[in-house]
């Protein structure tokens, strides 16, 4: 059969342009990756002519070519390897990297065109390298050949012998030859191996093939069974290396612009890696400049770059760096915090910076190293970072530390205490160790400086203590405070400003204007860079209304006010605990608002947990059982009660279940409820109890001790068991008993919808002539059934 011309020209222009695509593309990398015993085993088959260099830096292994390749990242991921992971390519194909063991040790060495690399596990102390654990030499066995097998010993008598199963038939099997190597010779193999004997048949090659595996087996002491296959462990993941130390005056550098200048140069011409190695350059001169603002814009165009694992790493340091100068409220996910500090002080700098706003417990443990430390800081970073840890010793109360810290600060030059923060924070000093009067020199001298927040927060302290001291009377305060904030609306101490002015209206009794600054403080700060520090000043802000308001009669509207207006800010404004949320809610059920306080209740129970949910979960039935709510009582203290309460609070408990009970009608369970428990609480509620059940005599007799009970510790009687015991007395038969009350008795049901009670109960007076003072006290005694009938009928 002839081939037509048409189809011959039409496979030649096609295997051209083939040649010419391939040429036109990256060569590809061919790659295997393996574990052995104690080392993994990565070859790389690169085209002829390249020759890569193998790095390890850290905790990556790089290889660099001089031109990009294709790198069969596909492969290399989904093949699984003890010591060799996240293989990511750089430089435009320039390079290949691998996230190896820290400490690891790394050999490679190039074989014609095959680059092998070889990474075994850390060094083990006290081992040599190829000795095992025991001291015993690691033995290589070669293949040397094997003498022939006497022609007596039948191939099926072998594998019937070494089968464990036990075949009786094996059936005979045809192996295919061994496929031919693609490879050239010479190439076909990464360690060349010794040329094997020939063997004249098959048959001969098995029968040599078992007879060496029967002399091993006869050299070994016993034969130890198969272990069961194992499912294979992941793979655990490296822990991060330690942080190294920070040239931060070098990073810094001698002159600004220049400094700045000649690294932004180098960002723009740089490519590759070299290009984030710059960015990486700038973003340490910003934070040693402490340009925190700059320095994250930094850090993202860093990220957008493609960085390398070890870059990453690197970035990611410095991220958390920046996180600590601003103030994170959440340092659980720094490295700072998350690392064990060892001997690097810089480490222990930036883990106190971090942990100070929060837990100044913690950050006080390195606070005598981080100190020695910023002394070689730049003056800028320094005094932010002494800022830092001043303002959190001052929350605090730490007087011993804030010494430590203020005395460092004396050290440092007049640019960076240039705006009175120094005599602020000495001023704060003094204050914390009772000398008010040096105090207030302090804060005048930081005052007189007239910028920035430090002079601003100085002088409002000066104001409050001057107050305190009773040198300046309130309204003085109100006036100098309100100049204060409307000379210097708009800057930080605004915040603190409103803060003491509306405490200062509080406490002069402007109620309203103090929950007007309240409102201004969560409008105009909530949602800045500033809210923090906002919400801080409107939570002092706040104890001073709730104070007020706690002093003042019930009844008023105010707590109404400050939930209806502000509920949104006074959640941001409480503390973790909801301490000033259950204060405004006893305010509200004081003031007779319950709807609105059990909706707080409500909310902080939902959100507590352990024994703190109980006690909230107890508060809300006490208010759902005043209400009414006897059934959501109960439904509340099912879903918030738990094992291994206190058992004060767990006897408590008790009682608002049984008093939630009586409420709902149901004598019996309530009754039961009250079994085994003792007290004032209890014994009035199982006289009631019994009341309601019909019980007359029993609730009489029950009231009756209630009563003694009550003398005996000198507490007072209430209106209702006052009633309940007259009327349990009058139903049992025993109508004498109401003539024990007296005058006193009579006072407490005045103004009671029990009032004119007493009056009803009194027995008609012996047979005899009709008096007229006996008519008039049958009248006076109808006309109270009557007002008792109507106030009833308007209560229920």
């Amino acid at each position: 059969m002839k081939r037509r011309p048409e189809n011959a020209l039409t496979l030649g222009s096609t295997l051209v342009l083939a040649l010419l695509s391939g040429t036109a593309q990256a060569a590809t990398v061919r790659a295997q990756l393996g574990d052995h015993g104690d080392y993994s085993r990565l070859v790389l088959s690169v085209p002829k002519g390249v020759a890569p260099v193998a790095v390890v830096d850290g905790c990556v292994l790089r290889i660099s070519v001089p031109d990009p390749l294709r790198w069969p990242l596909a492969s290399l991921r989904d093949s699984f390897s003890r010591r060799l992971s996240d293989f990511v390519t750089a430089d435009g194909g320039r390079s290949l990297t691998a996230t190896v063991p820290c400490g690891a040790r790394v050999a490679s060495v190039m074989e014609r065109r095959n680059l092998i690399v070889d990474v075994g596990g850390p060094p083990v102390p006290g081992v040599k390298p190829g000795v095992t654990r025991d001291g015993a030499v690691e033995a290589v066995i070669a293949n040397d050949p094997v003498p022939q097998v006497p022609p007596s010993v039948g191939v099926a008598e072998v594998v019937e012998a070494l089968n464990p199963i036990g075949t009786a038939n094996a059936a005979p099997i045809t192996l295919p030859p061994p496929a031919e190597s693609p490879l050239p010779p010479g190439e076909r193999g990464i360690v060349p191996t010794p040329p094997l004997p020939v063997v004249a048949s098959l048959e001969g090659e098995i029968r040599d093939s078992i007879q060496q595996t029967l002399r091993q087996l006869e050299r070994m002491p016993e034969r130890t069974p198969k272990p069961a296959p194992q499912a294979a462990e992941p793979p655990k993941l490296p822990a991060p290396p330690p942080i190294a130390a920070m040239d931060l005056a070098g990073w810094a550098g001698e002159d600004f612009n220049h400094r700045r200048e000649a690294l932004q140069v180098a960002v723009e011409t740089a490519q590759g890696r070299a290009r984030v190695e710059a960015q990486i350059a700038l973003v340490r001169f910003l934070l040693a400049r402490a340009m925190d603002e700059e320095g994250r814009a930094a850090l993202e165009t860093a990220a957008s770059l493609s960085p390398a694992p070890d870059q990453r790493y690197a970035l990611r340091i410095l991220g958390d760096a920046f996180r600590a100068l601003d103030r994170e409220d959440a340092p659980d996910d720094n490295l700072f915090v998350q690392l064990p500090a060892g001997a690097m002080p810089d480490h222990t700098v930036w883990r106190s910076a971090a942990l100070a706003p929060t837990r100044w417990a913690a950050a006080k443990e390195g606070l005598p190293i981080a100190l020695r430390r910023l002394l070689d800081y730049p003056a800028d970073l320094r005094s932010r970072l002494l800022t830092t840890l001043a303002a959190a010793a001052d929350e605090a109360g730490d007087s011993a530390a804030l010494n430590l810290i203020v005395l460092e600060m004396i050290t440092v030059d007049s640019v960076g205490m240039a705006d009175g923060r120094l005599d602020y924070f000495r001023g704060r000093l003094a204050e914390l160790k009772a000398t008010p009067d040096a105090a207030l020199e302090r804060y005048d001298a930081a005052a007189a400086v007239r910028r920035g927040p430090f002079a601003r927060r100085a002088e409002v302290h000066a104001i409050e203590l001057r107050r305190g001291l009773g040198r300046l009377d309130e309204d003085g305060a109100i006036k100098a405070l309100e100049a204060l904030r409307f000379a210097w609306r708009g800057d930080d101490i605004e915040t603190d400003a409103l803060a003491a002015l509306g405490g200062a209206y509080a406490r002069s009794g402007r109620t309203d204007a103090a929950l007007d600054i309240f409102g201004l403080l969560g409008r105009r700060f909530g949602a800045t860079a500033r809210g923090r520090d906002a919400l801080t000043a409107g939570r002092t802000l706040l104890t001073a209304v709730l104070d007020r308001l706690e002093q003042s009669p019930p009844g008023g509207l105010y707590a109404l006010a400050l939930q209806s207006r502000h509920g949104r800010l006074v959640t941001l404004a409480d503390t973790a605990d909801g301490g000033l949320r259950r204060r405004l809610a006893g305010l509200l059920l004081r003031d007779g608002y319950g709807l609105e306080a059990t909706r707080i209740l409500h909310a902080l129970t939902e959100r507590a947990s352990g024994p703190r949910r109980a006690e909230l979960g107890a508060t809300l039935a006490r208010a759902l059982i005043d209400g009414g709510r006897e059934g959501e009582a109960l439904d509340v203290l099912a879903r918030t009660g738990g094992s291994g309460l206190e058992p004060e609070l767990a006897e408590r408990r008790a009682l608002l279940r049984a008093d939630a009970l009586l409420g709902d009608g149901d004598t019996v369970r309530a009754l039961d409820a009250l079994r085994g428990l003792s007290g004032a609480e209890a014994a009035r509620l199982r006289a009631q109890g019994l009341f309601a059940a019909g019980e007359w005599r029993a609730a009489r007799t029950a009231f009756a001790e209630l009563a003694a009970e009550r003398e005996a510790t000198g507490a007072e009687p209430t209106a209702e068991d006052l009633a309940l015991q007259g009327l349990s007395a009058y139903l049992a038969g025993d109508a004498d008993a109401t003539r024990g009350f007296g005058a006193a008795e009579r006072a407490l049901l005045a103004g009671t919808r029990w009032a004119g009670l007493l009056d009803a109960l009194t027995p008609p007076p012996a047979d005899g002539p009709l008096r007229a003072e006996s008519v008039e006290r049958d009248l006076a005694t109808a006309d109270a059934l009557g007002r008792l009938t109507r106030a009833w009928k308007g209560t229920r």
